[in-house]
Parts: C-alpha cells; structure tokens; sequence
C-alpha cells in the first residue's frame, strides 16, 4: 500500500508543464538519433556516460568540441538545451541510456524495412542513385524462386527478355501482368510482341479482362497502371517506369526498392485474390 500511494503521489506531482518538456526531450532524442551518424552519436554517447552528473556548462563544451559538423552541433546543442530544463529527471547516464534505447530501435526499424530510392533521368550534382533498368535487371538475376513483373506498357527490351529465359531456366517461377492493348488504346504491342514466344510459353501471363473492368457514364474503362516488380517475397519495386525502352533511357522516372516481406507479402496476396476471383485471367 505504502509504494502505491508514493507512485500516486508521484503521478499527482507531474505537472502538465513537465510532461511538455518531457515530450519535448524524447522529440530530440529521436532526431539526434536520426540525423547523427553512428559513429558520431556514439561519441556523443560515450561523452555522457564518462562524466555521470546533470547538466553543466563543462560537460556542453566536451560534448560539443567533439563535433566539427556544425548541424550536428546544433541538433546536439538543442538536445542538451532541452535537458537542461527537464534536468530533474535526467541525469547524463540516463540520457546516454534513452539515446543507446533509441538508436536500437531505429536500427532494429531499418534492417525490418530497407528502402532505396531509384532514378531515371537527366544528371544532377545530388545524391547518386541506382538507374530503374540497372534495379529491375539485377532484381531479375537475384531472383530465386518467385518473380512477378506488372506494368502497363511494354515495349522493346531485349535486356529484361533475356534475363527473364536465364531466370526461368534456373527455375524461377515467373508472373507477367500486362495491360492488354485490345483495352488500353495507346498500348499499340502487346506483350507477346515485346518479349517473344518463349517467355510467353513458359511463363504465366495475365491480363484483366475488359469485361472485368469498372466503366464510367461515358464509357470509358479502367487502366491497368501499375507499374511494379516483387522477387521471392522479400522485395518489392514501385517505380513510375514502364517496361519500355524510352522509360529506361529517355525519360525522368522514379522508384523505390523496398526489402520487407511483410509489404511484399501484402502486395503478392492483393494480386492472388485478384487471379481467385478471375479479375486477372490467363491469356
């Protein structure tokens, strides 16, 4: 009875002031974590567990004179700002400790869902990212057991062709979903013109139906404009990109490569209930 009434007593004595400032630190806590490289937030880490006490001006200036990167400076400047007004409950252990937490979790978090971007287009002096082709070729060459290509267009690919036979004859599984030119007017090859008999013959091809397709008031059906690949149940590739020529060298286009299977298994059983329910069908 004695410690329930001190946790009550405690729980009375939190203030709506101090549970903002609270709020406020674990807010920080989170993008130091972020924004910091692993080395550098380590170093940091490390700075506060080697002086255990509150805050103070000498342990601000350690902490900061390691950090030649000015912007992380300042993200570790205003972390220790904010410390500083919700010291009472922090000592520099215990925010060695939530900063040592935090950077578990986010870790934990990255390697459950990796995501890389991916670009097509004119160079810049940015950030450098894997080409849509070079991602799709080498999503093609790693697949294992089970490969499923979607997309509304395509159109001359001698490289995805051949790449796509040398997958089926290590026994990949291999999924085509096309839209079907007899629907789509703008689509003037169909599949089998874009990749030849063989992959036609040996994989399974689907189509959606025009029949199967909503028709608004003027009569004009639904498109089938995804544009997407997923590879043994692990990862999946959004991308605006067509299979087409143009898509790989001409235009500007962008994706992403996403290793999860949780969001590859989504999209997979989304695409099954479609082929059960015949909205897909076999050509």
């Amino acid at each position: 009875m004695k410690d329930e009434k001190s946790l009550d007593s405690t729980r009375e004595n939190v203030t709506p002031e101090a549970s903002l400032r609270h709020i406020k630190l674990l807010k920080q806590i989170d993008q130091v974590v972020n924004f910091l490289s692993p080395s550098v937030l380590d170093s940091v880490i490390a700075g506060l567990h080697d002086s255990p006490s509150g805050y103070n001006e000498a342990l601000v200036a350690k902490l900061l004179g390691k950090l030649p990167n000015p912007k992380f400076r300042r993200v570790v400047a205003e972390l220790l700002s904010i410390w500083q007004q919700d010291q009472n409950n922090w000592n520099s252990c215990s925010l060695a400790a939530a900063l040592s937490s935090a950077a578990y979790s986010v870790t934990q978090i990255r390697q459950a869902l990796d995501v890389e971007l991916v670009w097509t287009g004119p160079e810049t002096n940015g950030p450098s990212f894997r080409r849509t082709d070079q991602v799709l070729l080498q999503l093609i060459r790693d697949a294992q057991d089970e490969l499923t290509l979607i997309s509304f267009a395509i159109y001359k690919i001698p490289d995805i062709a051949q790449v796509l036979i040398k997958a089926l004859n290590r026994g990949v599984k291999v999924r085509l979903i096309a839209e079907n030119p007899e629907v789509a007017d703008k689509i003037p090859f169909g599949i089998k013109e874009a990749l030849g008999k063989e992959i036609i013959e040996r994989a399974q091809v689907f189509i959606w139906p025009k029949h199967k397709r909503p028709v608004d008031s003027e009569g004009r059906y639904g498109s089938l404009h995804i544009k997407s690949a997923i590879a043994d149940s692990h990862k999946l590739f959004i991308t605006s990109a067509n299979l087409t020529q143009y898509a790989f060298t001409l235009n500007m286009e962008m994706g992403v490569l996403v290793r999860s299977r949780y969001l590859a298994n989504q999209v997979e059983s989304q695409i099954e209930d479609l082929i059960q329910h015949d909205v897909l069908v076999l050509i």
